[in-house]
């Protein structure tokens, strides 16, 4: 039996240019939060699945980047002794937000000192004499923040028991197949997962 998430979270949209994001090896540098329902023991469960439709994929398809995230969270949960089945006890989601941000930083120029024939300071000549300089500089830096969600779901209730949020800045520095990049982000993910994996703490 597959579950069709009911509410669409970010359309395909969204799904899309994230993969554009990541395919040009574009690059995290993964801040990872949780969240969860303090009156379950995600252990009472022992299978999942994902939804038909999760957020990131098309209406009527599983893309790549679907395909991607659903094979490294099944790692995930296989190797904490979960098992995938037809007729879960948790439901996944995965769904992807990006948002444009402006940073400004403000800071003052140093002062140089021009002696008897002046001095060249970072902005031209400085004229003879006295201190120059000390300018109130203001830079503003664009960028991208992107934000992953990895949602479990109590198959029987309804209700999201647990949520793994990735957040990172989007850049143009790193060289990582898309592959890569979401086995990484998911692994980072899951580093904070209350059911560890064998061996882990």
């Amino acid at each position: 039996m597959k579950f069709k998430l009911n509410r669409p979270i970010f359309r395909s949209v969204v799904a899309i240019a994230f993969l554009s994001m990541l395919a040009a090896g574009c690059a995290p540098s993964v801040k990872v939060r949780t969240d969860s329902d303090p009156g379950i023991n995600l252990g009472q469960f022992k299978t999942y699945d994902f939804f038909s439709q999760m957020g990131i994929e098309g209406d009527n398809y599983s893309n790549l980047l679907g395909q991607h995230f659903r094979a490294a969270i099944s790692s995930q949960m296989n190797s904490r002794g979960f098992t995938q089945s037809d007729t879960p006890q948790l439901q996944v989601n995965v769904s992807i937000g990006a948002e444009d941000k402006v940073r400004v930083n403000t800071y003052q120029e140093p002062y140089v000192y021009g002696g008897y024939y002046g001095g060249y300071g970072r902005y031209g000549y400085g004229g003879p004499w006295g201190y120059h300089g000390g300018a109130t500089r203001t830079t503003v830096h664009q960028y991208t923040e992107a934000n992953v969600y990895i949602d479990l779901v109590d198959a029987t209730e309804h209700k999201m028991v647990w949520q793994g949020v990735a957040t990172f800045t989007v850049t143009d520095k790193m060289q990582e197949q898309l592959r890569e990049t979401v086995y990484s982000t998911v692994d980072k993910v899951f580093s904070a997962f209350p059911v560890p994996a064998p061996g882990g703490s």
